[in-house]
């Protein structure tokens, strides 16, 4: 199959460099791959850190006498808890005003209780391979997780192309790669359709 030779040229230099970029990322992907499919069998017990505070500091409170999103707050929860503001969510409750917090492996719900004065921590570590998969999931990750994602995803892509692009010229070799191709393609299409069953 006659192929322009710059475009083969091109797609080698791509397939060489990202297949150095993505190494790591692949190598992540294809651990955290296998144990998400077996999540109960490498999920141990939860670590949990339990607290209660008896007195809260003067916090101020809004017209309905809850405690207010203010600066007093965003102080409290930094100097006593390691909670930054603007990374939990507030809720509220009756009296109870709900801080959640979530990262990959870990989850924190404080619970403020403005009519008794009194606060109740709980955080819960999930473990390494929990906080692994959450990864792989892109589940409670920050904005730049989501675009190194996003980026690992094209690199893949072209990398793919890439090396398509470098079987073209090989007739033998084309017909051989469409042929297994095509099998694993049916094979995946059968497996998916018996699991569905």
């Amino acid at each position: 199959m006659a192929i322009n030779r710059t475009l083969v040229q091109w797609s080698r230099t791509i397939h060489i460099y990202l297949s150095v970029a993505l190494l790591t990322i692949l190598l992540f992907f294809a651990f955290t791959g296998i144990t998400l499919n077996h999540a109960t069998d490498f999920s141990g017990e939860p670590a949990i850190d339990e607290r209660t505070l008896d007195t809260l500091p003067a916090l101020p409170q809004d017209a309905a006498g809850m405690i207010a999103d203010s600066p007093e707050l965003a102080q409290f929860l930094r100097s006593e808890f390691g909670l930054r503001r603007k990374l939990v969510t507030l809720e509220t409750e009756d009296t109870v005003l709900l801080v959640d917090y979530r990262a990959p492996g870990r989850s924190v719900l404080l619970e403020i209780d403005a009519a008794a004065g009194t606060a109740h921590y709980e955080a819960t570590d999930f473990g390494l391979i929990a906080f692994l998969n959450d990864l792989h999931k892109g589940r409670d990750t920050g904005v730049i997780w989501k675009h190194l994602l996003d980026i690992s995803g094209v690199l893949a892509a072209l990398f793919s192309l890439a090396g398509f692009v470098l079987l073209l010229p090989n007739r033998y070799r084309f017909k051989r790669i469409t042929a297994y191709s095509l099998l694993g393609f049916a094979l995946i299409g059968a497996g998916y359709w018996l699991a569905a069953m």
